[in-house]
């Protein structure tokens, strides 16, 4: 029950609940529009990519909200004015079916469309990048935080989510979300969202009903057992060159030439030790290279953005991938990404 409370005379409104309808409050119009914009009224913290979305080969239909949430699970949002229908729970099936072929970079690319459209705005793949970056969890991302042209890194689970949202369920539709949910280990949330006038606005109250918030948690721990179980282990760029043989402890990288900004301060010379750092073979966040120019330890990022800083002034905040910035002399020249990504091992290395 919501109440409404007077602080001056400590007077009690019972405030009782209502139908949008009632309301003249629209499904499309206004509460699909309200969850784009603050989509907490889901009850959860979501990145919203698109909305209508249809972009399904050869498929019409469209599904109201397309979203993420911090831990890199796509979310297919079913949306329903008051009460949901008896086939809501298999169409928003349907569209989870749909969505897990989508990738990283399909829905980053996704997202900026319909931004761009929507707020009349021009975001690049950096800018969007850095959205998705600052979204997600730090354990979703990669350690190289975004790919070449500037799309955020990450590994995208293959199992969609489910969420519902309603102004009332019945049983036609719990009863098959917690089979699917007990039997198949589906994740399905049903939010229930109740409106209220108070006076000249009207409130709204979001509230979980399935799966329970007592046996979330547990669900919870049972997915993430099974996914670490199941899921191909993510690859990252320094312990696979490091498993490959393709960086060895005391391997000399040299700063890529191609990447020296042309309003550098320095003269590039790739025998001086400023360009210049040696591998440490430590698998750690900060102490994997030895820049030789100060003896001090970095990761591959910060010692780029340093160098960077130095050169031209470039804030050290700003994100970059530092693999693509080193070359490594015994691969014909090949960045450190480069050799990641093509597979190169130690074998290959020049005689």
């Amino acid at each position: 029950m919501i109440f409404s409370v007077n602080p001056d005379n400590e007077e009690l409104e019972h405030l009782p609940e209502e139908e949008f309808e009632a309301l003249n409050l629209l499904e499309r119009d206004d509460l699909q529009q309200w969850a784009i914009e603050e989509p907490r009224i889901l009850g959860e913290e979501l990145l919203v990519i698109s909305s209508e979305y249809s972009q399904f080969q050869d498929l019409r239909d469209r599904l109201d909200i397309l979203a993420i949430d911090p831990t890199g699970k796509l979310v297919v949002v079913e949306l329903k004015r008051d009460k949901a229908d008896r086939t809501t729970d298999l169409q928003a099936i349907k569209y989870a079916s749909y969505s897990a072929t989508l990738t990283a970079e399909d829905i980053q690319k996704d997202y900026r469309n319909f931004w761009n459209d929507r707020n009349d705005e021009q975001y690049s793949p950096e800018k969007v990048g850095e959205i998705f970056f600052e979204f997600l969890n730090q354990s979703v991302t990669d350690d190289v935080p975004y790919m070449d042209d500037g799309w955020a890194n990450f590994e995208l689970d293959d199992r969609p989510r489910i969420l519902l949202a309603a102004g009332s369920f019945g049983a036609e539709i719990t009863s098959p979300v917690m089979w699917l949910i007990e039997e198949y280990d589906m994740d399905i949330t049903c939010t229930r969202i109740e409106a209220y006038r108070h006076r000249d606005r009207v409130i709204l109250n979001s509230q979980q009903i399935i799966p329970v918030p007592e046996a979330e948690e547990y669900l919870t721990k049972r997915r993430e057992k099974q996914e670490k179980q199941s899921r191909t282990p993510v690859t990252f760029t320094l312990p696979t060159l490091l498993d490959r043989g393709v960086l060895q402890e005391d391997d000399i990288v040299i700063f890529d030439a191609s990447r020296v900004p042309a309003e550098s301060n320095r003269e590039y010379d790739a025998t001086e030790d400023y360009w210049r750092a040696r591998v440490t073979g430590k698998r750690g966040q900060q102490d994997n290279v030895e820049w030789l120019h100060d003896g001090a330890t970095y990761s591959f990022t910060g010692l780029t953005r340093e160098i960077l800083h130095q050169l031209m002034g470039r804030d050290k905040s700003e994100p970059l991938n530092g693999y693509k910035y080193w070359i490594h002399p015994e691969f014909e020249g090949q960045t450190l990404l480069g050799l990641r990504q093509s597979n190169t091992r130690d074998v290959d290395r020049e005689d």
